[in-house]
């Protein structure tokens, strides 16, 4: 689906107001999600009092930043289940298949940075519900 197409879409949003916390973020994570923004976008969320700043990346590309990350590291175990989890994904993309749709619901970011009071901490990727978003910019905020 192209960029014009995901529009009528998320003009529908904005026209609902109960539809999704902020339609304007909204709009950024369709065109992102359907990959027609050329550039990265970098926002900064206002989260549980938190400043949580990355660039906005497609579910997919997050997906594949967990699992590579839960692989790598072993969490819990879970290496062997991962690396089978991998297999299936890459021959269902090979196969023609498409992955499960993107849930609405989340915003996925790379390259993070949470800032909380004095302290700082990056991430290399984050998943975060677009219904905890209190407050948004674009950029990442100048240190004073």
């Amino acid at each position: 689906m192209s960029w014009r197409d995901a529009v009528q879409p998320a003009l529908r949003v904005m026209l609902q107001r109960e539809a999704y916390p902020d339609p304007y973020l909204e709009l950024l994570r369709v065109g992102v999600e359907h990959q027609d923004v050329a550039e990265d976008i970098v926002l900064t969320l206002a989260v549980d009092g938190a400043l949580v700043t990355g660039t906005v990346i497609p579910t997919a590309e997050w997906e594949d930043l967990y699992v590579r990350q839960v692989a790598d590291a072993d969490y819990y175990g879970m290496r062997k289940v991962v690396r089978e989890v991998i297999g299936h994904l890459d021959q269902a993309v090979e196969g023609g298949r498409r992955r499960r749709a993107a849930d609405p619901r989340f915003l996925h970011l790379k390259d993070v940075t949470v800032r909380s009071g004095r302290s700082a901490r990056r991430l290399s990727a984050w998943r975060g519900p677009l219904a905890a978003v209190g407050g948004w910019s674009l950029g990442e905020p100048d240190e004073c």
